[in-house]
């Protein structure tokens, strides 16, 4: 247990960025591990990081996420010529597992996306819909009350505001007002989360948002088969990899696709 907690609290210190003095004179009180120990821990854990997200990138049932943020490099003595020059822009990044029995099969559908992408300048694509097709997505027969399934949800979130907010007499049916029905519901399934290495990008300008994919998709195991000699990483032309960003980052991609024709 001591053991343990030690080694946590020198990842601790290596996180905050103690200096290596205070680090060896919490290691000779017995307090924390020594430094090279910190370092072999860090090193371990990274080796391990890199190959869970290679294993996780060449199955290319992954998604990925990333974000620009600042760091503030503060220095120990300020002067008026690098008053300004101490903020970092970088980038973070996100891999997770796509769930729910996605299979490498229904990703590998990029020619089909292309060929219906407003973006592909030859495309031929269908009418336009409108929120009224929405309407014929589920067919909505009524029960034997007459009531639609609108309406037995509308019931549902009546009777559950009743039990939960009005009187203090209907709060004892709270236990007897049941889930609303559910209509092709997406299971809750715990998604584990990998932590990618900060990227020294700034992908405020489309030219950052590109490397900010690239070195995802390396970190990935995922690189370009012409320039890369590796047997073991997958081809994805034909695939689609889900990235996850902000507005700003939709925009960017976007004027990528439109500039250079590519998915």
């Amino acid at each position: 247990m001591m053991r343990s907690t030690n080694h946590l609290l020198g990842m601790f210190l290596q996180s905050t960025h103690t200096p290596h003095k205070v680090i060896e004179t919490l290691e000779r009180i017995g307090v924390s591990v020594s430094a090279n120990a910190i370092q072999a821990a860090t090193k371990s854990l990274s080796v391990q990081t890199h190959q869970h997200l290679q294993s996780l990138g060449r199955s290319l049932l992954a998604a990925y996420a990333y974000d620009n943020f600042d760091v503030d490099l503060k220095t120990h003595q300020h002067t008026i010529e690098n008053s300004t020059e101490s903020l970092k822009h970088l980038t973070s990044g996100l891999m997770f597992p796509l769930q729910h029995n996605i299979s490498k099969e229904d990703l590998r559908c990029s020619e089909e996306l292309w060929k219906l992408s407003p973006f592909n300048t030859q495309a031929e694509l269908p009418p336009k819909k409108g929120w009224t097709d929405l309407l014929s997505l589920h067919k909505d027969t009524p029960d034997e009350a007459d009531l639609t399934r609108r309406n037995r949800f509308n019931s549902w979130k009546f009777l559950l505001d009743l039990v939960s907010y009005g009187p203090p007499y209907f709060s004892q049916f709270h236990n007897q007002l049941h889930e609303p029905e559910a209509i092709e519901a997406i299971p809750v399934i715990k998604t584990p989360i990998i932590a990618t290495s900060a990227m020294d990008v700034s992908n405020s300008t489309v030219t950052g948002n590109i490397q900010s994919v690239v070195n995802l998709l390396e970190q990935g195991g995922i690189g370009d088969p012409a320039a890369v000699d590796d047997p073991g990483m997958p081809d994805i032309s034909e695939y689609i990899v889900l990235f996850h960003g902000d507005l700003g980052t939709g925009e960017r991609l976007q004027k990528v696709i439109c500039e250079m024709g590519i998915t």
